[in-house]
C-alpha cells in the first residue's frame, strides 16, 4: 500500500511513518520546519496547492493526517484541508484529532465544545473540532480521537509530558500534578498500530482510542516514574478545578484487534 502522511516529523506522525516503512511499505510523509528524517518531504501546509500537489503526485492509497498546530490550526482546516478532500479521490483519509469536549466517558456521538479564547490551546481544539467537520463529508474517513499521547517515539525521544516530568526530577525539583483531574491516555505505540489497523479495514466515521480507563494526572506521572524507575517522590499531588475529560473506549474495543494496555 501507498502511504502519505501529513506531519510525518511529528512524535506520533514520525512512529507512524517509520513503522509503516520498516513493514515494507510504500510512504512519503511531509515536515513543514523539523526535519527529522532526511527522506521527509518539506510542505507548507498554509501552501493548499502545494499540499494538494503532493497528493497528485503520489496517488496515496491511504493519507494519515497528523498535523497538530497550536495557533493556526483553524487556518490549516479552512484554507489547506478542505480544499485538499474535495481533491481525493477514493483513497482513504485517517484524520488524527483530540478530545473535543470536556465530559465523562465521552461516545463518539459527544457534542463538540467550542473552545473560547479564554480557555486552553483554544485555536488548536477549535481547529480540530472545525477540520472533523471537513472531514466527515468525504465518505471513506476516519476521524480517531485519541487520549492524550505518551511514550517513546520512533527515533528515542519522550513525549512533552514525560520530558517535563524527567526534568524536574533530575533538577530536584517537585512536580506537582492534580489528583482530581482525570484524563484518558493512549502510548505512541499502541496508538500506531491502531491508526494501521484502521488504515486497513473498512470502518468509516468516528473512533476514539485510548487506554479504558482514565487515570489523574497525579497518578499519571507517578506510573511514569515507575515505568522508567525514576524517583517518584518528586511528584507531589495538590486539587485544581475540576476537569473531566475522558474517553469510552466501547466501539475501539469491538473493532479493533490492537491490544490497548494500561499503564498500570
Amino acid at each position: 500500500m501507498r502511504y502519505l502522511i501529513y506531519g510525518a516529523s511529528g512524535f506520533l506522525g514520525g512512529t507512524i511513518y517509520c513503522k509503516l516503512k520498516s513493514a515494507g511499505h510504500k510512504v512519503i510523509g511531509t515536515y513543514s520546519s523539523n526535519k527529522t528524517n532526511d527522506e521527509l518531504v518539506k510542505v507548507d501546509l498554509l501552501d493548499s496547492e502545494a499540499t494538494i500537489a503532493l497528493y497528485r503526485e503520489t496517488q496515496p492509497d491511504v493519507i494519515i493526517w497528523t498535523i497538530l498546530n497550536n495557533e493556526v490550526g483553524e487556518i490549516i482546516a479552512e484554507q489547506t484541508l478542505r480544499p485538499l478532500l474535495k481533491e481525493l479521490s477514493g483513497c482513504r483519509f485517517i484524520f488524527v484529532s483530540t478530545s473535543v469536549a470536556y465530559e465523562q466517558n465521552m461516545s463518539e456521538t459527544v457534542e463538540p465544545l467550542i473552545r473560547t479564547p479564554d480557555m486552553y490551546n483554544y485555536h488548536y481544539f477549535n481547529g480540530k473540532i472545525k477540520a472533523e467537520g471537513f472531514v466527515k463529508g468525504y465518505p471513506n474517513h476516519v476521524i480517531v480521537r485519541p487520549g492524550s499521547i505518551y511514550g517513546i517515539d520512533a527515533y528515542g525521544n519522550y513525549d512533552m509530558r514525560t520530558k517535563q516530568l524527567q526534568e524536574h526530577i533530575q533538577k530536584k525539583e517537585p512536580y506537582i500534578r492534580a489528583k482530581n483531574i482525570r484524563f484518558s491516555i493512549v502510548e505512541v505505540n499502541e496508538l500506531t498500530e491502531a491508526i494501521i489497523e484502521l488504515s486497513r479495514n473498512d470502518f468509516t466515521g468516528i473512533i476514539n482510542v485510548s487506554e479504558e480507563h482514565a487515570i489523574s494526572h497525579y497518578d499519571f506521572n507517578v506510573a511514569l516514574c515507575k515505568k522508567y524507575n525514576w524517583d517518584a517522590s518528586y511528584v507531589a499531588g495538590n486539587f485544581e478545578k475540576e476537569n473531566i475529560y475522558y474517553l469510552d473506549n466501547t466501539l475501539r474495543k469491538s473493532i479493533l484487534k490492537t491490544k490497548i494496555g494500561m499503564i498500570y
